[in-house]
């Protein structure tokens, strides 16, 4: 009787925790660097809609990712791997960056965090969870960096 109530209880809150979830519209408003599933400001709603959707030909982009790919079609099984390479060159190279290069990189992970924001859905848990991880890595590297250069 007890583990019905349970069930039942369960099945209730599924179409509340559906309405919880972020939709794919919201993947479009990321802002610069930001954490997939948080919510974005108003200045980051107009950014991210006047950004080209296109970005495969960016310089940057093809440094960080070691790689020339139009992220707009990267396949869900491909997104790990690029926040791997991404996050590699970042920690080679960012003792020597300065503000515009981190602002590059930046940009960059708003692409990708675009991307993995519409298709994360199609992604395993552990694969959800090392992408997450890898967002949380940068966002730490660039704020030490940020305190670093206010203590100099």
């Amino acid at each position: 009787m007890k583990a019905s109530a349970f069930v039942l209880l369960l099945i209730s809150g599924l179409p509340a925790a559906a309405i919880a979830q972020p939709n794919t519209a919201q993947g479009e408003l990321l802002r610069r660097g930001e954490l997939t599933g948080s919510r974005p400001s108003a200045k980051a709603q107009m950014q991210a809609a006047s950004r080209p959707a296109n970005h495969a030909s960016d310089p940057a982009q093809q440094h960080l990712l070691q790689t020339d790919i139009n992220l707009a079609q990267a396949r869900a099984e491909e997104l790990p791997n690029l926040y791997e390479r991404f996050m590699a060159t970042t920690r080679d190279e960012r003792r020597t960056w300065t503000a515009p290069q981190w602002d590059a990189a930046g940009e960059v992970l708003a692409r990708l965090n675009q991307r993995y924001e519409q298709v994360r859905t199609d992604l395993p848990l552990d694969d959800r969870l090392r992408v997450r991880s890898l967002q949380g890595e940068f966002h730490t590297l660039r704020g030490a960096r940020n305190v670093k250069e206010k203590l100099e």
